[in-house]
């Protein structure tokens, strides 16, 4: 009887010196189907594009070693991967920079990991070269070092599912179980919860959050209305209520003093309760919500 192997995912190259964003990235990619490798500065990264052929790359701007517009021109001397500067900066002036460097795509942070994934799988169905390159391909890459996990506070990532003290969030099938039980919730407090899920204890204001909420990107200086302020606030109250948060002694999400909300931060004597025991908000109703 004859065996096929199976061909190896594609590899994907993230240059990012942030932990909790490279893990993000990676587990992204992973669920994309693509292989990430992290590279924690600019000439790493360079290397690790020359060395791996990656279909798809990941550069942020600020990086130790070399900024992200000279490790993308660098690349560009002997690569056509696919470049997406990931980035804070998200003025003209900075997108306009990146697509001159050679980027193919630029996103600002903080980004949505669902738009993200879509474009990372509308880059596995473009053809293998778009333009020539000047140098030849490198060698069939060697199979890389193993990386080492990157953690990200009590956020957990495994498959499709997203957990956090009890809180277990499955963004591709639009379902939410807080301690085993199923919890409904309309299509904007799931977003809502999913946003804050992924910036971690970073926090994030009531108009960063709006925007996001929109597909937009905030920026300093960026006008939202009043009235999406209130949106959010109304929204995280209705989240909050429904997942049965005790707001007096927050065990998932807290203001943070500016208006705005973070995940609650570790605690040394917080006891972490196991998937199907009660929390300390009470019971709630149960009914999964489903994405249309």
């Amino acid at each position: 009887m004859s065996h096929v192997a199976e061909t190896p995912p594609p590899y994907a190259v993230v240059i990012e010196d942030d932990a909790e964003v490279a893990e993000l990235l990676s587990l992204i990619l992973r669920q994309t189907g693509f292989r990430p490798v992290v590279a924690e500065d600019g000439p790493s990264g360079v290397e690790a594009v020359r060395r791996l052929a990656p279909t798809i790359a990941t550069v942020d701007v600020a990086l130790p070693g070399l900024d992200g517009l000279e490790v993308t021109r660098q690349i560009r001397e002997f690569s056509s991967t696919y470049l997406v500067m990931v980035s804070s900066l998200a003025g003209e002036d900075d997108i306009l920079g990146g697509f001159a460097a050679g980027a193919d795509d630029y996103v600002a942070k903080p980004f949505r990991p669902r738009e993200l994934r879509s474009r990372f799988l509308a880059v596995l169905r473009r053809p293998p070269y778009r333009f020539p390159i000047a140098m030849a391909a490198p060698p069939p890459p060697p199979e890389p070092e193993p990386v080492r996990p990157v953690p990200v506070g009590e956020v957990e990532f495994e498959d499709d599912w997203v957990t956090f003290r009890g809180l277990r969030l499955n963004p591709d099938r639009g379902v939410l179980t807080v301690d085993g039980r199923d919890v409904a919730l309309p299509r904007l407090e799931f977003d809502l919860l999913e946003l804050m899920l992924y910036a971690g204890t970073q926090s994030r204001s009531r108009g960063e959050l709006a925007l996001s909420l929109r597909g937009e990107t905030y920026t300093d200086g960026s006008a939202v209305r009043e009235s999406d302020h209130e949106l959010v606030a109304a929204a995280m109250g209705a989240l909050l209520a429904k997942i049965g948060e005790d707001t007096s002694a927050p065990l998932w999400i807290e203001t943070d003093g500016a208006g705005g909300y973070r995940l609650v931060p570790p605690q040394p004597n917080r006891t972490t309760l196991p998937a199907g025991a009660p929390s300390s908000g009470g019971s709630t109703s149960m009914v999964a919500y489903s994405l249309p």
